[in-house]
């Protein structure tokens, strides 16, 4: 009986020297955001080359994107494509923009589950967009609670710099949702912001949404959450707009761009989406600093050259909690 005790002494001793870094290796997540171009059954037709207004196709092509039967064979076909890029990236928190609604969720949820791809939370926002159809989701391996599905605000911009014409603006594609990943809470935003296309105008409303999302973050913040902003920001890096919604211009806690030269684990592709034959970064990924360390940050954006998934690159980021 004594020799028993002994080895079951130590067994538990053993378990108990290997359990903290079992606690961390359990702590590392995989953060990943794709824009999945006209994922949504109204528009689909854009992924397979017709025109977002079907009226200036053909009456053949009319009468067969107006077949729903037709449509909802294509947009199955669509969804497959797309799940065997997200099994490639392989993210424990995937974020989605150009994407349907709940019902076309479990659509690509269902194609995911073929590929033994299973994400058992997922959440898609209110959108307010009726022009394209077009909603922001989460999908997540970790329990996903307390989901606001759209982030309410308005905020004025300027027509012209020199002009006294205000308009004012809200987010038509956001969504929050808290991921518990063990014991930690991550508040985790979802946003499809104003394309580059417009020109000032559109600069300026894109940096006004900038600012309903930054000051969401910062109510977070200053409850000592931990906070990720992702999406399709449509902004580059060093521009005015993502220095807005990090947190440049106030006096609050900055966020992290994961995207810098310093967390890139191969530098071959750096860019997510190609405007006008000039690469760039418009995806990200934004973390709150108390979330990691400096070098608990990896991050890849691979080139999925594949026009019936997206025309963007996914941004892939590796976090090695706190």
């Amino acid at each position: 009986m004594t020799s028993i005790k002994v080895i079951k002494k130590i067994f538990w001793v053993s378990l108990l020297a290997v359990m903290p870094s079992m606690r961390v290796m359990a702590q590392e997540i995989t953060v990943a955001t794709l824009n999945a171009e006209f994922l949504t059954k109204p528009r689909v037709h854009v992924k397979f080359g017709r025109q977002f207004d079907l009226n200036k196709e053909s009456k053949k092509e009319q009468r067969f994107w107006n077949k729903e039967s037709k449509r909802a064979e294509k947009f199955e076909e669509a969804s497959a494509s797309v799940a065997q890029v997200i099994k490639r990236i392989n993210a424990d928190i995937l974020t989605l923009t150009e994407v349907g609604s709940s019902e076309d969720i479990n659509i690509l949820l269902n194609e995911l589950k073929k590929i033994d791809v299973v994400y058992d939370y997922a959440e898609v926002c209110d959108c307010k967009d009726n022009f394209t159809a077009q909603h922001v989701a989460v999908l997540s391996k970790f329990p996903l609670k307390d989901p606001l599905y759209e982030i309410e605000g308005r905020s004025i911009y300027l027509e012209e710099l020199d002009g006294d014409s205000e308009r004012e603006t809200g987010l038509s594609k956001a969504l929050k949702a808290t991921v518990i990943v063990e014991d930690k809470e991550i508040d985790v935003f979802v946003v499809h912001l104003k394309s580059e296309r417009g020109g000032f105008e559109s600069d300026a409303q894109r940096l006004s949404q900038d600012s309903i999302v930054r000051r969401a973050v910062i109510k977070k913040l200053n409850k000592g959450r931990n906070v990720i902003v992702t999406g399709d920001l449509n902004s580059e890096k060093g521009s005015p707009s993502l220095y807005r919604i990090r947190g440049f211009d106030d006096i609050y806690e900055e966020l992290i761009q994961t995207g810098l030269s310093q967390y890139f684990e191969d530098t071959e592709v750096r860019w997510t989406y190609n405007y006008k034959g000039e690469p760039e970064q418009i995806d990200h990924i934004l973390i709150s600093p108390g979330l990691t360390t400096q070098s608990g940050i990896k991050t890849s954006i691979i080139d999925i050259s594949d026009e019936m998934v997206s025309d963007h690159n996914p941004v892939i980021t590796k976090l090695n909690l706190k």
